[in-house]
């Protein structure tokens, strides 16, 4: 793929990256970091994508995995307390279906995450993440009523 094309899938995408990436670690700066290192190895593999269909996908998997690296390497301190634990919550412009979404389970949030916020399809989101359509389906089923009910109990207290 040429230089000018990556740039502007990029561009296009770039915050899809970005929610992806701060759906896993719940943070900014390390989601930030994770999307930096993403563009970075997708820049430099830009030869093995060639269609514009497949570079969202494709993108989306590069940034999972630089996101799970991230997170992989935060240091645990002692009781099993996580160094994010400790920092502040940044108050963001984000609305409180976000803020929902981050209590739920990782494999719940990333399937609702990549199908309402990033529009992607089923079997994409199978590619992505590396699992079968079914589970996608299945995953989405229990997000989604994980969220109702959070919701739900939102509205009653």
């Amino acid at each position: 793929m040429e230089v000018k094309k990556f740039c502007e899938y990029i561009n296009k995408y770039r915050d899809n990256f970005y929610i992806m990436a701060l759906a896993i670690l719940k943070n900014e700066t390390d989601a930030e970091d994770a999307v930096s290192n993403a563009i970075l190895k997708a820049y430099e593999n830009r030869g093995q994508i060639s269609a514009f269909h497949k570079f969202n996908p494709w993108m989306l998997t590069i940034t999972k995995n630089e996101a799970l690296k991230i997170k992989r390497k935060r240091l645990a301190l002692p009781g099993n307390e996580k160094v994010e634990a400790l920092l502040k919550p940044v108050q963001a412009h984000y609305d409180e279906l976000w803020d929902v979404l981050q209590q739920m389970k990782e494999e719940y949030r990333l399937v609702v995450v990549l199908f309402y916020y990033d529009g992607l399809s089923l079997r994409d989101i199978a590619e992505t993440l590396d699992i079968p359509v079914g589970t996608v389906k299945s995953r989405l089923n229990r997000g989604k009523a994980e969220l109702r009910d959070a919701l739900e109990r939102e509205v009653w207290e």
